[in-house]
């Protein structure tokens, strides 16, 4: 349970590794759209942006055993965005790339993931996709550096982060 303090980055780590593997993408950046399109290698690529998250309401207040205190469960918000070989997000490459790993999600959400940091979920982790309209993407992407980029927003959830502390809860016994 200890490495589950770590599942935000595994999970990250974890989702870019499947999306390079099941898609045309050469890499999958991690951090904020703009960023992997003017710096690093040029495309085609896929970038993951975690750019939000929140607790999650339906495991909230489910300890993983009865009698402790309930773990911090998460709901992680992600924009996957597809970024082509001239560093242009609305082209039809990368419109294709998108679609590929909008598909490459859906195949990732039925396995459970076999990394430490997230072997300890009490349910598989789930995707889900989440509205991507202007509204969002113009809040996430303004500055006088950033530009609009078609991207797509999922959910992964639950994640589980806890911290192992001494018995788990149960009492100990002493012999007499």
């Amino acid at each position: 349970l200890q490495e589950t303090r770590n599942a935000l980055g595994v999970l990250t780590r974890l989702l870019a590794d499947q999306l390079t593997v099941r898609t045309d993408a050469t890499t999958v950046d991690i951090g904020r759209p703009e960023n992997s399109a003017m710096f690093g290698d040029a495309g085609p690529k896929l970038n993951l942006f975690l750019y939000a998250f929140h607790h999650d309401a339906y495991m909230r207040n489910t300890p993983l055993d009865r009698g402790q205190d309930a773990p911090i469960w998460l709901c992680a918000k992600f924009l996957m965005t597809a970024i082509d070989t001239d560093r242009d997000s609305d082209s039809a490459a990368a419109l294709d790339l998108l679609g590929q790993g909008l598909l490459a999600l859906r195949d990732i959400e039925m396995q459970r993931p076999a990394e430490l940091a997230l072997l300890d979920n009490p349910e598989p982790i789930k995707i889900s996709f989440d509205d991507s309209g202007v509204e969002l993407l113009s809040s996430i992407m303004q500055g006088t550096d950033e530009r609009y980029r078609l991207s797509a927003a999922f959910e992964v959830r639950p994640i589980l982060l806890t911290e192992v502390s001494g018995t788990g809860g149960a009492p100990l016994i002493r012999s007499v």
